[in-house]
């Protein structure tokens, strides 16, 4: 950066010497077409304004020299400079941030579809499954139902079937008693106990 200020003041220097040159040039040249002597007095002042012209210059490059004004200009430009590199800096970073965050809402939409595609889907196969389960358990309670309406039919046959038996029976009796004398019944007895002794 310093090599860059003293090339500027380099430059003013020779531009301000290059500027008088052609300036005092013009300035003879003009003095010389007019026939020499005429305008010397518009001459003598022409020529005093280059002066006062380089002169100026001249203070001008040293005044800046001495305050060190090139040196103030590099630094402000290089702060400038670095101030645009690290906005530079940052902007490129907000956009990376920036489309990392859009990345991520991408993602995070994506995600978030397959999660209600996810329950809805568990949702109806909680239902099917209710459904199934429903189903089953009337099954079983019908056919709990069949089994208890068949074996009641049974118990009440068979009831039927004893109390028949028993009416018979006691019917049975009435009659043979009715028409056994005591004879006949000694004799039924020993029958039925010889008809026993026989099984065992």
């Amino acid at each position: 950066m310093i090599h860059l200020g003293r090339t500027t003041k380099k430059r003013a220097l020779l531009l301000g010497c290059a500027l008088f040159c052609v300036l005092a040039t013009y300035g003879l040249a003009i003095a010389g077409g007019h026939g020499g002597g005429h305008d010397d007095a518009r001459t003598v002042d022409l020529i005093y304004r280059f002066i006062n012209f380089a002169l100026l210059v001249i203070i001008l490059v040293v005044v800046l020299k001495k305050t060190n004004a090139f040196g103030f200009l590099a630094k402000r430009r290089e702060e400038i400079r670095q101030e645009m590199e690290d906005l530079k800096r940052r902007k490129e970073a907000a956009e990376r941030r920036y489309k990392e965050l859009e990345q991520k809402f991408k993602e995070f939409e994506v995600q978030r579809a397959q999660i209600l595609e996810q329950y809805k889907a568990e949702g109806l196969a909680e239902k099917e499954k209710i459904i199934a389960e429903a189903k089953e358990r009337a099954r079983q309670i019908l056919a709990q139902a069949d089994r208890t309406i068949e074996r009641e039919i049974l118990e009440a046959g068979a009831r039927l079937k004893r109390q028949v038996v028993e009416a018979a029976a006691e019917r049975a009796r009435e009659i043979i008693s009715a028409k056994l004398d005591d004879n006949d019944q000694d004799n039924l007895i020993k029958d039925f106990i010889e008809r026993v002794e026989k099984l065992h």
